[in-house]
């Protein structure tokens, strides 16, 4: 039977990136003097997976870096060799080269070979190198064995016998690999043994009837050739038995059958269902449920599923269309008496309520950790510290925010810019640092947290911050308008001018000048805003807020003259109608609002979008007190009409970008609303 594996690719490039980046993260953080065994047992078991899901979906050229890789890390872990920083430096490299080898499978691109055999090289040399490397005790909790190094280790001979069961070709399990990978390691045959079918019209395909009788001899142990069938059988369908030694004294032929009997004690003893004491000889848990040609356990719940973007993205969508039916429906009943049609408005509450749970439902399927970006900065900051001779140190707060997916895909890139710019403008060299009073090692960190209905996002660095006469002077260069009133605030922002750089040379880090106009456009196009705070000397400080997600969001509608605008309520703090005593006029048409000892500025709604027909005195309409990222500001409205749940559509994609806003909705009307941008109401308020 031919089977189109081609479709099973995606999971296994999922599930390669996923150990990819998990061996990532434990290499950037692991000690080489005194390495935790769960960690190398955890890398170890990401190449394994690697190497088997290549072997199984046929990437041969994938199992060449993951077997040599492998072999290495399985004598770490077994102490046979002693783990150092300059292995360290070529692990890294060798995910490097399997994640090229995975793009170019998954995509298409070009993939190194000359990489790839130099990586290869650089393994075998380690392990070459480390072979008579001392070996250090592993920790155990019981007395063990003396081992009398001076006897040589002798092969041994196995049968082997697999007895698959019949759902073996319809979990996609392919035998070449095993069989190759068993021949690899000592001389090998097989023979297969059909089962006999004498029902032609009866006889299915698709369910194996096929056994195989293996005979292996080799110097590996048990435990490594069961290994070999991790990913395709469970430990009672595989059957190993040490015939005996190919060569050695008597001592070591008992030994092997000592371990011999005992291992098919053991074997039988867990096929019974029995507690198996002593050596372990399969952990079913060493890999995920469900991983390649295993079949899951049928009492153990999967945690999570994967779902294609475009399904999620559909099911948003659909989901704000329904929002804004509700509304529609809510509207019109409206104009019922409640009384004589008191089902239906009993009805329509309830849809609303159930509207709601499910929009936060599904809103939640598409949020995501912040760590879902941020775990990529640790490798980013390693290369580039050594690259450019600094002392870094990487902190991450808050990883576990979460933020519209859409958003933190978009995040990626202005992040990169801002971590590449602090680590190579911000931060001193350790002989700057310390002739400065500071520590040799400067500090990044990486802050997400949440406030209100916003996400904020802070790089920041211990380096030697903006230089304020530097960058004037760089401003009059390009031609930039400047003045010398022009506040700290103001004067950091013209870092995001296109072309700025204050870099002595450009090199292939940073010093173009585009870097930090891509920040500011990135982050514009997402409804976000970019703030900088430095003090020369002591470092600096970006700041990135993003709107929660992309969505929906809940707000309240004001009515301004006849024009509805919806104002979000996260940023709301009160409403209130003031008195006359409460009002103040400042300089010309400039009003503050006096408010529990604090003056406000009012912004008159009319006024800003020059809306005919609008209450001009206050006393006599609404004022709204919002919080625009700690500023307080007054808003002056007609009316408030009521809370709603309101779908965010794009004015850039439909029409326009408008000022003071973050985009429109459809009201239950079909009228079209604007969405109210507390910050950019303040910016363009201060501008008129």
């Amino acid at each position: 039977m031919n089977v189109d594996l081609s479709q099973f690719y995606q999971v296994f490039f999922d599930e390669s990136a996923e150990h990819l980046a998990e061996m990532e993260r434990i290499f950037l953080v692991i000690d080489p003097a005194n390495p935790d065994d769960e960690d190398l047992n955890a890398v170890f078991r990401a190449a394994h997976s690697i190497k088997g899901g290549a072997g199984t979906f046929g990437f041969p050229d994938m199992t060449v870096v993951t077997h040599t890789l492998e072999t290495l890390l399985d004598r770490i872990r077994h102490r046979e060799i002693a783990l150092t920083g300059e292995m360290v430096e070529v692990f890294l490299q060798a995910g490097d080269a399997i994640n090229m080898q995975l793009a170019g499978h998954r995509d298409g691109s070009s993939v190194d070979q000359q990489i790839i055999e130099k990586v290869c090289e650089r393994l075998s040399a380690i392990s070459s190198n480390g072979a008579h490397s001392p070996v250090r005790p592993a920790p155990s909790s019981a007395p063990e064995t003396p081992v009398d190094n001076s006897k040589p280790v002798s092969a041994a001979t196995y049968r082997i016998l697999f007895t698959p069961p019949p759902d073996l070709y319809t979990r996609m399990v392919r035998m070449e690999p095993i069989f190759e990978e068993l021949s690899g390691i000592g001389d090998f045959t097989v023979t297969g043994k059909i089962e006999p079918h004498q029902e032609l019209q009866s006889y299915d395909p698709t369910r194996c009837t096929v056994s195989w009788e293996m005979t292996l001899t080799t110097d590996r142990t048990h435990e490594d050739i069961r290994e070999i069938f991790m990913f395709v059988a469970d430990e009672e369908e595989v059957r190993i038995e040490a015939l005996g030694p190919v060569s050695g004294n008597d001592g070591d032929s008992a030994a092997l059958l000592a371990q011999s009997e005992t291992l098919s004690k053991t074997e039988e003893a867990a096929a019974d269902g029995g507690t198996v004491l002593g050596r372990r000889l399969y952990d079913k848990n060493e890999t995920a449920p469900g991983a390649f040609g295993r079949r899951p356990n049928e009492n153990t719940e999967t945690s999570s599923i994967r779902v294609g973007v475009a399904k999620v993205d559909q099911l948003i969508n659909q989901m704000g269309e329904l929002v804004i039916t509700q509304a529609m429906l809510a509207q019109t009943a409206q104009l019922l008496d409640p009384v004589q049609f008191e089902n239906l408005h009993r009805a329509l509450s309830l849809l609303e309520r159930n509207t709601r749970d499910l929009q936060e439902s599904v809103m939640s399927i598409r949020m995501m950790p912040i760590n879902f970006i941020f775990s990529r900065f640790p490798r980013l900051v390693h290369d580039l510290a050594d690259k450019l001779g600094k002392q870094v140190e990487l902190k991450l707060v808050g990883e576990t925010t979460e933020l519209d997916k859409g958003l933190v895909e978009k995040l990626a890139d202005p992040l990169t810019h801002l971590v590449r710019n602090s680590l190579d403008h911000g931060i001193e060299s350790a002989e700057t640092r310390v002739a400065g009073g500071k520590s040799p090692g400067g500090v990044i960190t990486l802050k997400a947290s949440q406030q209100g209905g916003r996400v904020v996002v802070e790089v920041a660095d211990d380096g030697a911050g903006l230089n304020r006469e530097r960058i004037l002077a760089k401003a009059v260069q390009n031609g930039l308008p400047i003045s010398d009133v022009m506040s700290d605030e103001e004067v950091w922002q013209l870092i995001f001018a296109p072309g700025f750089s204050t870099a002595a040379e450009v090199t292939d880090v940073s010093g173009r000048g585009v870097g930090m106009d891509v920040v500011l456009r990135n982050v514009t196009a997402m409804g976000g805003r970019v703030n900088v705070f430095s003090t020369q000397g002591k470092g600096s400080r970006v700041v990135i807020s993003l709107p929660l997600t992309l969505a929906i969001l809940d707000g309240l509608s004001v009515r301004v003259g006849k024009e509805t605008f919806i104002v979000p309520l996260n940023s709301i703090i009160e409403s209130l109608q003031p008195l006359r005593k409460d009002l103040n006029e400042v300089g010309h048409d400039n009003t503050t609002v006096h408010v529990r000892g604090e003056y406000i500025p009012l912004i008159r709604l009319g006024d800003v979008f020059s809306i005919s027909g609008a209450v001009q005195r206050p006393e006599e309409a609404v004022v709204m007190l919002i919080d625009a990222e700690g500023e307080h500001l007054a808003l002056l409205v007609d009316e408030l009409l009521g809370q709603h749940q309101v779908v965010i559509k794009s004015l850039e994609t439909n029409y326009r970008k408008v000022d003071g806003t973050a985009g429109a909705t459809i009201l239950g009307d079909g009228r079209v609303a604007l969405i109210l941008d507390a910050v950019d109401m303040v910016r363009l308020w201060r501008s008129k």
